[in-house]
């Protein structure tokens, strides 16, 4: 095998090497990551950092849960993405949670809508008194 020959096949194979690292980078398989559990936090919706709850579409993170206002109202979700751990928003155009690391969206039950995810988000209760949303396991 001359020179030319033996640098043919060595860019072939380090080409296929290279293209079969980036290609499976994605993977559709969840990494196993879950939502926060003994979830029991209120918040006061006349507080500043609340403030965008007040309308349909606001949302906040807090202690691993994002917590929105809906067009169904109130919802708390685990805020980690269930495919590689990133975090989710709300989309109030589509009523939905989105993952912008790889396209993941989650309907407002915490249920996957389209992948790659194929676990859902971790749902927990909320109750409105007054002014103050209380959000648990």
């Amino acid at each position: 095998m001359d020179r030319k020959e033996f640098l043919t096949s060595f860019g072939v194979g380090a080409a296929a090497a290279v293209c079969t690292y980036c290609l499976g980078g994605c993977q559709p398989t969840d990494s196993g990551i879950t939502g926060p559990t003994n979830v029991n936090f209120t918040l006061d919706l006349t507080a500043s950092a609340n403030s965008t709850l007040n309308s349909v579409g606001g949302y906040v993170y807090h202690n691993g849960v994002i917590v929105a206002n809906t067009t169904k109202g109130f919802v708390a979700l685990s805020s980690t993405c269930t495919h590689q751990g990133a975090t989710v928003y709300y989309d109030s155009g589509t009523d939905s949670f989105f993952c912008p690391a790889h396209g993941s969206r989650y309907d407002t039950s915490g249920a996957v809508l389209n992948g790659p995810a194929t676990n859902p988000l971790t749902k927990y209760k909320t109750s409105l008194n007054g002014n103050l949303l209380k959000v648990t396991s």
